[in-house]
């Protein structure tokens, strides 16, 4: 009987030693690799202050413009963690009405500021989603400015309208806070200025603005 059972497996072995040998495996899941944060972001923001630049007219200085309000679009490019480069377009309007007193006539100041301007920023961290932030920007500005003055005792008025180009700048610093991983608010101390004086018949002229308020906004990252 063993001889038997030896015999029949010897003349097996051909048979199965022809055979592929099958051996099931689990899929093996593909490898995702890590997303790369992108380094663009861009701020919208709204910006209100008080502007230091005055109309001289005749030798004499008018009042301050005031209630500078306006807004930009600021595109952000990352360097690193702390550190990035920005570009900036803005608006500012500012006015003012001058009365003159007994002689019942007034003027009425306009002046409209658009502006380009590059920069550097730093960031830090100062605790769970909020960081501090200051930064610096240098460019170009073009000032436009209306005056009207009216005159009671002709029934008529004066206007004139200039417009002037010259360099622009920025310093700010303030606070952040992030909303979600993408979406970010913001605040911060705005000092701007820029060089542009517009000059009229007569001698008169502007002074170059100056302006000290705030800045607010919301940062989107891509």
């Amino acid at each position: 009987m063993k001889k038997t059972i030896i015999l029949a497996a010897m003349l097996a072995l051909p048979t199965f030693a022809g055979q592929k040998v099958i051996v099931n495996q689990a899929p093996v899941a593909p490898v995702t690799a890590p997303a790369v944060a992108s380094p663009w972001s861009v701020e919208g923001a709204f910006t209100y202050g008080w502007a230091l630049s005055k109309i001289a007219k005749n030798g004499e200085s008018n009042k301050k413009l005031k209630n500078v309000i306006g807004g930009d679009i600021t595109g952000v490019y990352a360097l690193d963690e702390n550190q990035a480069v920005t570009l900036r377009f803005g608006y500012t309007w500012a006015g003012r009405k001058n009365s003159y007193g007994n002689w019942g006539g007034h003027d009425k100041i306009r002046q409209h500021t658009f502006y380009l301007m590059p920069g550097y920023r730093y960031t830090c961290p100062i605790a769970t989603d909020w960081s501090f932030f200051a930064g610096v920007n240098v460019g170009v500005a073009n000032a436009s400015t209306k005056v009207t003055t009216y005159w009671p005792e002709n029934a008529g008025k004066d206007s004139a309208h200039k417009a002037a180009w010259g360099f622009a700048y920025s310093v700010e610093a303030g606070v952040r806070y992030a909303i979600t991983e993408s979406v970010d608010v913001f605040g911060a101390w705005d000092f701007t200025g820029n060089t542009a004086s517009c000059k009229f018949p007569g001698g008169g002229k502007t002074k170059a603005q100056i302006n000290t308020g705030f800045r607010v906004g919301v940062g989107v990252k891509f």
